[in-house]
């Protein structure tokens, strides 16, 4: 039986993009052409190129979306965070959830990675591959400003770019295992991070 096919501008477009994260996920940016894309997706030949014509649109408009789709993650979990002043543990509990759930989507992790290597070497992409970023960083600069603790902003920082690695270094493990190691290694990042010195330095 075929595959229905999305019908209208905007689920025709969403659903290339979701197929380009398949794509990417398996074979890499280097795999993700607009041909291979129709193919992913099961649509006629030439579609991908109707809607983004250039292969630079191409990954502008998946650099949005999967930044959207992050960014939406984060404010999520931002909304269900409670006082601070009560539970500061609950930084560590909702980001530890937040990307146990990224890990059980390897597609869009790996997309993800790909996608803020190829904003350094795109300047257009920097700006949406940041977004769910800068949002995480704003949730972590708040642990830190609790330690009291000197450049709250830069320590958060430290902690996402952290967190980061630590979502795709994941995906190496084998499935079983692999929440007991983001468990365990994301509260090490939080709290190392967040209570480390910079006097020690030197």
């Amino acid at each position: 039986m075929a595959r229905s096919r999305p019908s209208g501008t905007r689920a025709r477009q969403e659903h290339l993009l979701e197929s380009a994260i398949q794509v990417v996920g398996r074979t890499g940016l280097r795999g993700l052409t607009h041909r291979a894309l129709d193919r992913a997706a099961d649509l006629p030949e030439g579609t991908c190129s109707v809607y983004y014509r250039t292969r630079l649109a191409l990954l502008t408009a998946l650099t949005e979306y999967v930044a959207a789709k992050l960014t939406a993650d984060v404010a999520q979990m931002t909304q269900s965070l409670p006082d601070l002043n009560d539970d500061p543990g609950a930084v560590i509990d909702q980001t530890t959830a937040l990307l146990l759930r990224w890990s059980q989507n390897p597609e869009l992790l790996v997309t993800m990675g790909d996608l803020a290597l190829e904003a350094v070497r795109t300047p257009s992409l920097r700006d949406d591959a940041n977004t769910w970023r800068q949002q995480l960083v704003d949730v972590v600069a708040v642990l830190v400003e609790r330690s009291c603790k000197p450049q709250p902003r830069l320590r958060a920082q430290a902690v996402v770019a952290s967190l980061e690695g630590v979502a795709l270094s994941a995906l190496g493990y084998p499935e079983a295992g692999r929440e007991e190691y983001l468990r365990s290694t994301i509260s090490m990042v939080l709290t190392g991070l967040a209570e480390f010195h910079a006097e020690s330095v030197g």
